[in-house]
């Protein structure tokens, strides 16, 4: 009950006009004054009715004085306080004065009425100024003094309210002059703080802008820089929210640090559109905004609804635009004007910090990828065999850079053969592309290179694992012919850039020429092992395989074969038909030996007219089987018969086979052993084949 009696108390006396805090105040004790007076004269219309009285006239102007005091009270609560305090100090003071004459007329010398003039008085000396206070009574006091020229009896009545005005003056001077000095210091120590806030505030700016230039000197990491000058800020003036936004791209700002007193729930890495939002707005203009309350800026946007002030201040290097410097605090008109040419400071230097890390940045990354490069440039000069040098290749790229997936695709024709991948799975791994397939046949196709920043959007696209994003194909020249493709993925759709795209293109044309010295030296090193005549593999090469052959058969125990043959009377041949039909002949032979011999065997020119076959993992009875068949076969090819199995100069073949261990402990022995055979086949009438056999090998040893 009393907190509901408060409640309608409080809302009875509040003023409804808004004005100085004294004003308020002063409607607000008029308001308790009209209604205590409204409220007596009411209690005394309804005491006179229960006494029975009869209506008069006194009734109607009690009733009147009432209507008056509740329009002066509907007046002061409308806000027009003068008007109110005026109707009711004039009709109160004139409501007296007509109570007095009425006495005074119906022959009574009771004249007390007068003395509720002091009210009036009191009122004046608390509503009205010195002079406003003089003039109400002075009029008071002449009224008063007219009644006693017609009834004596109110000279006393004068003399008192004459003494109880002055006394009220003197002390409402005194006081108004005690009060205007107190005004006068407390307007003097306002001033004070103010200035000394002032102070306070321009140190604290100054030793902001002191502190995040040494600390952003000591530093040369691009986001420690930003941390630091917003943790700066952050300390100096407790801010509600700072964050530093990035320009990544033309249209787009991300937060690169933040922090403040509030969490606002815009984490690191949060992004958002130029011209959105204030920060976005600076950035589009290039220009500071300041909002004094952001729950009224036309640019400002949250997740929540906020009344703070704020500001954002574009941080640029000559007229390219970096980033955004966004301030916010939670209690409006809390950022002022050299607040922002502060900021802009701190901006400026900010700026130059953030170029100086970039630069030092970039000067690493060059650092790093000339290392990178001079790595692989070692790599591929330190061998002449191809495969070894595209797996060292992308090693390191791999280790290197990070990349999820690498590859080399080497040109063979119209066709790209994988030459060397890491990081695809096994199972999805591309082995052949035709030029005229995928982003990287195009490559080789258009000699251009190839940089797919979202591989969905190419129709061409081959995809290798469900994992890629996106694709970099380089072209692997050398004198604009195409070598092959250098091929790089990634499952990250930002990972990729030109940065990798320049890096890539300046390795390109070092492993273009490994690829191209390792062909030759394949190549070289291929005619050095090759017989010129017959295009198999010569005698040197036919011993480092032989002996290699026979280590592996002796690690694995396992058999290997030998078969050295002689074409019959080639000296014949050649004599009746020359030298160069000789040759011929041999490219025959030789013709028929790779028809014959499959992988891993080995067929070489021994010397001369004879040949000699390799068979690892070959038992003795599965070599007699492959020299019978060639030795039907040379003599099927001859243009004429003889006889069945009868020699035939330069057609019919002499082959002597031999196996390890069974006929040999060692490469020597088993070429004696193969070779006597051969022997032993020519003595026989040529055109046959002869196996070394066990007392072969015990005669021998």
């Amino acid at each position: 009950m009393a907190h509901w009696f408060k409640r309608v108390w409080k809302w009875l006396v509040e003023p409804a006009w808004i004005g100085s805090a004294r004003e308020r105040d002063l409607s607000r004790v008029l308001n308790i004054i009209l209604l205590l007076l409204i409220t007596w004269g009411t209690l005394f219309e309804i005491q006179s009715s229960l006494d029975g009285n009869p209506f008069n006239a006194g009734d109607k102007f009690a009733l009147g004085m009432i209507a008056v005091l509740v329009l002066a009270y509907f007046l002061n609560r409308q806000g027009q306080f003068s008007t109110a305090l005026l109707l009711t100090l004039g009709f109160f003071i004139t409501s007296i004065f007509v109570a007095a004459l009425r006495q005074h007329f119906q022959h009574g010398n009771n004249l007390l009425i007068l003395y509720y003039l002091i009210i009036a008085i009191l009122m004046g000396d608390l509503f009205f100024s010195l002079r406003g206070y003089v003039i109400t009574s002075s009029m008071i006091l002449a009224g008063v003094l007219g009644i006693s020229l017609l009834n004596p009896a109110a000279i006393t009545i004068f003399l008192f309210l004459f003494v109880f005005c002055a006394l009220i003056g003197f002390s409402s001077q005194t006081r108004r002059f005690i009060q205007e000095q107190q005004l006068a210091l407390t307007k003097h120590s306002s001033h004070e703080r103010i200035l000394l806030a002032i102070e306070q505030r321009r140190s604290a700016q100054l030793s902001l802008l002191e502190e995040v230039g040494r600390q952003i000197t000591e530093s040369l990491d691009e986001k420690e820089i930003l941390e630091r000058t917003l943790e700066a800020v952050v300390n100096k003036f407790g801010y509600a929210q700072t964050a530093i936004s990035l320009l990544v791209k033309d249209d787009l700002l991300e937060i690169a640090a933040i922090s403040g007193t509030e969490d606002f729930g815009y984490p690191p890495g949060f992004q958002q559109k130029v011209g959105h939002g204030i920060a976005g707005h600076v950035a589009l203009t290039h220009k500071a905004h300041m909002a004094v309350d952001v729950s009224v800026d036309p640019y400002y946007f949250s997740s929540a609804e906020r009344s703070g002030s704020a500001v954002g201040i574009p941080m640029l290097d000559k007229d390219q635009l970096l980033g955004v410097i966004y301030v916010e605090s939670a209690a409006r008109n809390a950022i002022r004007s050299d607040d922002v040419q502060t900021l802009q400071t701190l901006a400026n230097q900010v700026a130059t910090a953030l170029q100086k890390a970039r630069l030092y940045a970039r000067t690493q990354q060059h650092l790093r990828l000339m290392t990178i490069l001079q790595s692989i440039s070692r790599a591929v000069t330190s061998s002449l065999e191809l495969d070894e040098i595209l797996k060292n290749v992308i090693r390191l790229l791999k280790d290197s850079l990070g990349y999820t997936y690498l590859g080399v695709y080497l040109l063979d024709g119209e066709v790209l053969h994988l030459g060397a991948q890491l990081g695809y799975p096994y199972d999805q791994l591309i082995r052949e592309i035709p030029l005229t397939l995928g982003v990287i046949g195009r490559t080789a196709r258009t000699k251009e290179t190839q940089f797919i920043r979202d591989v969905s959007a190419d129709p061409d696209f081959i995809r290798a694992s469900y994992e890629v994003r996106s694709e970099i194909a380089i072209p692997l020249l050398k004198d604009e012919n195409v070598l092959g493709v250098l091929n790089v993925e990634s499952k990250d759709a930002t990972a990729l850039d030109e940065n990798d795209v320049n890096f890539l293109n300046a390795l390109a044309g070092s492993i273009a020429v490994a690829i191209d010295n390792a062909r030759l030296h394949a190549e070289v090193k291929q005619m050095a092992l090759t017989d010129v005549v017959s295009g198999l593999a010569n005698r040197r090469a036919f011993d480092e395989l032989l002996e290699a052959e026979i280590a592996r058969a002796s690690r694995y125990g396992q058999s290997l074969s030998l078969i050295i043959l002689d074409l019959d009377s080639f000296k014949a041949y050649n004599d009746k038909w020359g030298h160069p039909a000789g040759d011929v002949r041999l490219r025959e032979i030789s013709d028929l030996l790779r028809a014959n011999v499959r992988e891993p065997d080995v067929a070489a020119r021994y010397g001369g007219e004879e040949f000699a076959i390799i068979l690892p993992n070959t038992v003795k009875i599965g070599a007699l089987r492959l020299a019978e068949r060639l030795r039907q076969a040379a003599e099927a090819n001859s243009p004429y018969k003889n006889g069945v199995n009868s020699p035939i100069s330069g057609y019919t073949i002499s082959l002597g086979v031999a196996t390890f261990p069974d006929d040999a402990g060692s490469v020597e022995e088993l070429l004696h052993a193969a070779d006597k055979a051969e022997l032993t086949a020519k003595r026989l009438g040529k055109n046959r084949v002869h196996a070394a056999n066990l007392s072969d090998k015990i005669q021998n040893s």
